[in-house]
């Protein structure tokens, strides 16, 4: 679904790609879906189908390209290295975003649909900046903490910190190949048709494709990771929050959102049996949990 209004928003040191949905025709407003994908994904993913039906609940949306993937600038000269200097950049180039382009005109109240890399960044934001122009959100498959992560965490100890080995591929990945992405051997969903729309994408624009993240984007995510979870870090944020676990994820460590909800002044945790990580692109049995769990988020929180 093309949206009405893709734009671009100057950050420090990149050009971030945005774009804006309104309901269409005569739909009643509800109000505004702020959705951020995960590290890898990019806007159109997402209008495939989730916009769609955001849009039928009565939900303007604005989707952002975090700076490294999707059409925004990439940060090394090559591509397809998934790498940043640190994640307080994320973090900053969020906050523009939502002072920039979202509170101005987002139609009230402004729900937060967040994935994975996306619904971290957004925690941390709340945590140090507060709720802003939110009065909401949901956070699926939120990255609190690797399945590997201790294994990446002995490996960085031992790696120095130069450039040279922080924009190298993290090891066990490297650059983009179409003809690997097996669906017999993928991570994120269930269902082979989704998971068939990003190759589609691919296709179309293989300036959408991202390879794997660099030594350096591990390192930096380890240390954003062990941030927000520092004592009374997480108990800052305000934001009614609803984490969205997948009980089957083989990326994100999710036995540690229940905890993690606990922390939270207005925190939530459910968990959908069954789901790989990514839980908005999974089968319709399980899509459909997902999206109980949001429009009971919509009833409760924003009285819709």
């Amino acid at each position: 679904m093309p949206a009405e209004r893709y734009g671009f928003l100057q950050a420090a040191g990149a050009r971030l790609r945005y774009a804006c949905w309104n309901v269409p025709g005569t739909g009643k407003t509800k109000g505004t879906v702020v959705l951020l994908p995960g590290r890898g994904e990019f806007i159109e993913k997402y209008a495939t189908e989730v916009v769609g039906e955001l849009l039928g609940r009565g939900y303007c949306v604005y989707a952002l390209d975090w700076r490294g993937q999707g059409l925004s600038d990439r940060a090394l000269a090559d591509r397809g290295k998934g790498h940043i200097d640190n994640f307080s950049t994320y973090m900053a180039d969020l906050q523009l975003f939502l002072d920039k382009v979202v509170a101005p005109a987002a139609p009230r109240p402004i729900l937060a649909l967040c994935h994975s890399m996306g619904a971290h960044i957004m925690m941390r934001v709340l945590a140090e900046n507060g709720s802003g122009p939110l009065s909401a959100g949901v956070l699926c498959s939120p990255m609190t903490a690797l399945k590997r992560e201790a294994l990446l965490r002995s490996v960085l100890t031992f790696m120095p910190e130069v450039p040279a080995m922080e924009e190298r591929y993290l090891f066990g990945t490297g650059p983009f190949l179409l003809f690997a992405r097996e669906f017999s051997a993928n991570f994120v969903t269930h269902d082979e048709r989704r998971y068939l729309f990003t190759d589609r994408w691919f296709q179309a624009d293989p300036r959408l494709t991202l390879g794997g993240p660099t030594l350096g984007w591990g390192r930096q995510a380890v240390r954003s990771m062990t941030a927000a979870v520092a004592p009374g870090y997480l108990e800052r944020i305000e934001l009614p929050l609803v984490l969205i676990s997948a009980g089957e994820d083989p990326l994100i460590e999710s036995g540690n959102h229940d905890a993690v909800a606990a922390r939270l002044r207005h925190g939530e945790h459910f968990t959908i049996a069954g789901a790989k990580h990514e839980v908005m692109m999974e089968t319709d049995e399980l899509r459909a949990l997902f999206w109980e769990a949001f429009d009971r988020l919509a009833k409760s929180v924003l009285g819709q």
